[in-house]
This record gives C-alpha cells, structure tokens and sequence, in this order.
C-alpha cells in the first residue's frame, strides 16, 4: 500500500546570516522561523563585538575642585602624538595595556598601578596590547599640588621618579575616586574629599623631589626662552629652522640641539604643542572653533580637531562641552 502523503519539495536558496551568504535549503515555515532566531541571535551577538570594539572617550571637569579635568576612555586605535601638560597627569589602566613614553623611557601601564607624568614633561601613548586601553586620569594643576604639598610638611610641589607606580591599593582607590566624581554619586563633598585623600596618599608614598637639571652652561635653557616668545607671538606663522635659527643667533642644528635637550622635542612638534594649549585656552571663550583654529595657527578646524584629539583624547566640541557645560 502505498502512502498519499507527498515528500516536502525543498528547494536551494542563498540565506544571508549575519552578513554572511551561505547555500543552504528552504525549509517550511517553522524551520525558517529557527533560522531567524538563530540569525537575530548572530546579530545580537555581533553587536556585542562591535561594541566591545567601539572607542569611547568621556571628559569631565570635577564637581568641586575647579580645573580638575577628568578623562574616562576607551581606545582601540588610537595614538597620541608626543606633547606636553602645564599640569600633572595621574591614571589608572582598567583593562588593557597602554604603552606609552615619558621622555626617552618607554613604559608600560597595566591594571594595579598608577600612572604619572609630571608637568611639562613629553610624552605619548598608544594601546600595548591588540585590544587597546581603557583608563581613567585626572589633570590637576600645580596649584592643588602645592596645596597637597603643603599639607604634607614639603619643601616643593612634589616630582615624580618613575612614570609607572606599582600599587593596586592607590590604583582602586583613584579609580573609585574618579568614578565617584564622574557620575555624580554622593555629591560634590563626598567627591572632593574622595579625590584630595588619594592624590595625597599618591604623593606620600612616591612623591619626591628629584636633583635639579644640572646648571645649563650652553645657553640653551636661555635659546629656548627666546624661541617660545617668538613663538607664542605669532603662533599662526611659520617657524622653519632658519627663522628660529635667527632668533636665537645659532645655526639650524643648534636649534634642533636645544629643543631636544630643552623640551624633548622636535621644533615642529613644540610649535603644534603650544599651537593647542592657545587652543584649549580659547574654547573657552566661546568663540567659534573655526576662529580658534586661525587663532592659534591651524589651516582649519578640521586641522584643528584632527591634532587635537591627539594630544587631549577628544575633539575641541567635546572638550568645550565638558569644560563650558
């Protein structure tokens, strides 16, 4: 006897999963409904991974404590160009590694310590490992580490030997800290003092005050002083090495001599340097950035935006908004 009941035809047709085509066959309509499940849970499943992989980069000014800027990022690609603060940097690595190199010194940062760079000093930063960084650093001005200071019986601001701290207890309590300022929990109190008694505790245990440079017998520090006056004068200009050469009344392999030995820099890395401190300076006057940009001697805003994610981690839009509010 033979059965009335047909085989189901399949038929081969191309099935897209994820942005990816295979050949596969056309079932009935409850297969096909597995399918979509299985391919809404692909595409769930990869827009975790494009989050995971996703830079990130939020600035923040302290509730309470007034030019404290703060940065909480995330970088995959990102680099920073070699660049100087008029204040200190203090960070934390949260997941990740982040190389980066404090005058000649090349370091390594990585959960459970604290990373350091003392004002002026050059320095830059890229991921050390394939999955990049996240970190959170504060930017306190050397008036609060006077203040700090103080407090602590030193004769100085203190210096900081060594750019990369090993301490997992400082390292959690300044993450917490920074957190605690960033989301706003607890209040602005509980935020300053969270704040003032890890940045103490830090320079405590590792602050000190290093031997000063050894006397410059060259007149290179005086050179120096003469470049970055012209340059500050007219920061729109441009400073090839036979202009700076004029200034300090020295040869062009002079002028590179003292930059690198004076600011651990190359003269056109210092220019584009002071370039975005006038920047950061005027964002927050409220001109427009295309003005800025002109004013402080980029081609364009676009020029602008692109040198100034290197050196402050977020774009000129971003920074007005955290420091403006």
């Amino acid at each position: 006897m033979t059965s009335s009941v047909m085989p189901a035809t399949l038929s081969f047709a191309v099935i897209s999963c994820s942005g990816r085509s295979f050949t596969g066959v056309t079932l009935p309509r409850a297969g096909a409904a597995v399918l979509n499940r299985i391919d809404r849970r692909a595409d769930s499943g990869a827009m975790e991974v494009a989050a995971a992989l996703r830079e990130t980069a939020r600035l923040t000014v302290h509730p309470a404590l007034d030019g404290l800027e703060m940065l909480a990022a995330t970088y995959r690609d990102h680099a920073y160009a070699l660049h100087t603060h008029p204040t200190y940097v203090f960070g934390v690595v949260t997941e990740g590694v982040e190389r980066f190199r404090v005058g000649r010194t090349g370091n390594l940062a990585m959960p459970g310590s604290i990373l350091v760079v003392n004002p002026e000093e050059p320095h830059d930063g890229e991921k050390g490992c394939d999955a990049g960084w996240s970190y959170r650093t504060c930017y306190p001005p050397v008036a609060l580490m006077r203040e700090i200071a103080d407090d602590l019986g030193l004769p100085d601001v203190p210096l900081f030997r060594s750019a990369v701290l090993p301490a997992p207890d400082l390292a959690a309590a300044f993450a917490a800290a920074h957190a605690t300022a960033a989301h706003g929990d607890g209040g602005p109190d509980d935020a300053e003092s969270a704040m003032l008694t890890v940045l103490a505790a830090i320079v405590r245990r590792f602050g000190d005050r290093p031997a000063g440079r050894p006397a410059d017998r060259s007149g290179a520090s005086r050179r120096l002083a003469l470049y970055d006056a012209a340059i500050a004068d007219d920061l729109a200009a441009s400073f090839p090495l036979s202009r700076l050469a004029d200034v300090g009344g020295v040869n062009r392999f002079q002028v590179i001599r003292d930059f690198k030995r004076m600011a651990g820099m190359t003269p056109g890395q210092y220019v584009r340097d002071r370039r975005i401190r006038r920047a950061c300076d005027l964002i927050g006057t409220g001109l427009p950035l295309a003005a800025i940009a002109s004013e402080a001697g980029f081609a364009d805003q676009s020029h602008l935006t692109r040198a100034f994610k290197t050196v402050k981690g977020v774009t000129p839009a971003a920074y007005r908004r955290a420091i403006v509010g």
